[in-house]
């Protein structure tokens, strides 16, 4: 039993992670470097702005979906709902719904 506690008590104890000899024995100093180096070659300042387009599926991304928008919206969720109830109805229509439309079957 005190097995068991001492592996929950060693959990809750963090790793000693800036230990003196991590500090000062710099193996990890080209790897750092290299990760600066990759950092320091990126493009900064803003995005350049979106090309102009007429596809009605990039249009709609970039009106509800990107990240530039920068607001969340429930109409993409409405749209699907929608959707969903115009495809069920057209097909409810087109396999029963139109021998109705003169009369009783």
């Amino acid at each position: 039993m005190s097995m068991i506690f001492r592996r929950q008590l060693s959990t809750l104890i963090p790793p000693k992670v800036a230990s003196p000899a991590t500090l000062h024995g710099a193996p990890n100093a080209k790897r750092m470097a290299d990760v600066v180096s990759f950092y320091k070659a990126l493009p900064q300042g803003a995005a350049p702005a979106l090309p102009k387009t007429a596809n009605p599926f990039k249009l709609y991304y970039r009106k509800y979906f990107h990240p530039k928008n920068g607001k969340a919206s429930g109409a993409p969720l409405l749209h699907l709902i929608l959707g969903i109830f115009l495809f069920g109805y057209i097909s409810d229509y087109q396999f029963h719904l139109k021998h109705h439309k003169n009369g009783a079957h």
